[in-house]
């Protein structure tokens, strides 16, 4: 399987993407250039690289069925060593030279990224943000609290589907209004009920799933929302020096959480105009999907792991605005005795408060 891999036509080193010039960088000689003249120096060179052939017969111990049903192989055209990837894979790194490295051919017709939003926060910023995240944290456990460092970085491309609608809802509530006046010895209190009823529409757009079975969706979600205004036509050399994986989830298998992110959206707001009354109950739920549509896009993460006492805690930071999430928890126990501190001051002030009051003649 042949791969892409763009170098610098002054110096020959691996060339990167940089979002925010698009423009492929080199990091040896500092130069840039833009994707078309990249394109049209491998034309050139390529012209000269299809004449070499040199053949040999070689046997290797052949993949079971199983093995070659999600393993593919790619040849580094930067040093030649033959490498492994999973079916997935679309953009890596050599592990024996470090060239990039992009599988376009991994691609399928279904699966081909429209757009892609390139990474605005270098590697620089992310990593600053990981050890900023661990100060002034209290509650955090005693093990994060020095000597953190990064194990690993990644520059990761994730496959979301984005979908797009237009919802018809029809909702219904039961609801209340209660009043209460005084009538001699008695308080009497008094209870309407009413049926209340909204509809409308609701257009949807760019609405992002997360399209990989390999990224935890509740951490993909947490650092939401991209801007697709920053989002440009997908080409390969775009994907030169990150990681990326193909989408291995089809949309109809995304859907149904497309779906429930329409529901709750659609329940959000309509509830959000049912004023004035005591009590609102929903009742039911009708919503009518139109013009449902879905396509293929790149969003840009950083994904940074780190180790302790042998577990792996990940941190992953939007690679377009920065937004930060984490699966480290936090302490417990610093969490009741900070608790305890919280409640003991609130005590002890309203005991002096009361002394005070008491020698004032306020309180008797």
């Amino acid at each position: 399987m042949s791969v892409l891999t763009y170098k610098c036509p002054s110096c020959g080193a691996p060339l990167t993407y940089d979002g925010s010039k698009q423009e492929l960088t080199c990091g040896s000689c500092g130069n840039s250039f833009t994707p078309d003249v990249v394109r049209e120096v491998a034309e050139i060179e390529s012209q000269d690289t299809g004449f070499e052939r040199m053949e040999w017969d070689m046997q290797d111990g052949p993949f079971s069925e199983a093995e070659a049903a999600h393993t593919r192989a790619y040849s580094c055209s930067s040093c030649g060593s033959q490498l492994m990837t999973d079916e997935t894979t679309v953009a890596t790194n050599c592990a024996f030279c470090g060239s990039p490295a992009i599988l376009e051919v991994q691609f399928t017709e279904e699966t081909r990224p429209q757009v892609i939003v390139p990474f605005l926060i270098s590697k620089e910023k992310a990593t600053q943000m990981f050890k900023d995240y661990f100060k002034g944290k209290r509650l955090l456990p005693n093990l994060f609290l020095k000597n953190n460092h990064i194990d690993e970085i990644r520059q990761l491309y994730v496959p979301y589907w984005m979908f797009s609608c237009q919802a018809d809802a029809r909702l219904t509530y039961n609801a209340t209004q209660v009043s209460s006046h005084r009538s001699g010895d008695y308080e009497v209190t008094r209870t309407r009920h009413f049926l209340v009823r909204r509809a409308g529409t609701l257009n949807f757009a760019d609405l992002p799933v997360d399209a990989s079975s390999k990224m935890d969706n509740n951490i993909t979600e947490s650092i939401e929302p991209y801007n697709m205004g920053d989002g440009i036509p997908f080409s390969p050399e775009t994907l030169s020096g990150a990681l990326a994986n193909r989408a291995d989830q089809t949309p109809e298998q995304c859907v149904e959480r497309a779906n429930l992110r329409v529901r709750n959206t659609t329940e959000d707001v309509f509830r959000s105009t049912v004023q004035g009354y005591t009590t609102v109950v929903p009742r039911s739920t009708s919503i009518r999907i139109k013009d449902g549509s879905s396509v293929p896009v790149l969003l840009p993460v950083w994904v940074i792991t780190t180790v302790k006492n042998k577990k792996t805690y990940t941190f992953a930071i939007n690679g377009q605005t920065g937004e930060l999430t984490t699966d480290i928890p936090y302490s417990k126990a610093k969490f009741h005795m900070w608790l305890w501190g919280v409640t003991g001051m609130i005590g002890g002030g309203a005991s002096i408060a009361a002394y005070v009051l008491a020698r004032l003649g306020v309180l008797r």
